[in-house]
């Protein structure tokens, strides 16, 4: 399922971004509120910890790269995975 930013700020779901570039993965760690979290998770504008559990992937060969490390890893069993939806 596609998924913006947007309906995430709007469920107030804190989440990353992915990408899979030169054969790595990265992910971005975001507050509902759009901002960029640092390596703590705490989200500055919105004086808050943040929690992660939504990975929004930036294209098709990234969602199927963390769909692949999703399922051999339980740990991260609770995480959704989206794809990101391109804005109209």
């Amino acid at each position: 399922m596609a998924l913006r930013p947007e309906t995430l700020k709007e469920q107030q779901q804190d989440y990353f971004v992915a990408q899979w570039e030169n054969d790595q993965l990265y992910m971005t760690p975001h507050c509902f509120c759009g901002n960029t979290l640092d390596e703590q998770y705490f989200c500055e504008r919105c004086q808050r910890q943040c929690t992660c559990q939504v990975i929004v992937c930036r294209d098709a060969q990234t969602l199927n790269v963390v769909e692949k490390f999703l399922h051999g890893n339980p740990d991260f069993k609770h995480f959704q995975v989206h794809l990101l939806e391109d804005a109209p």
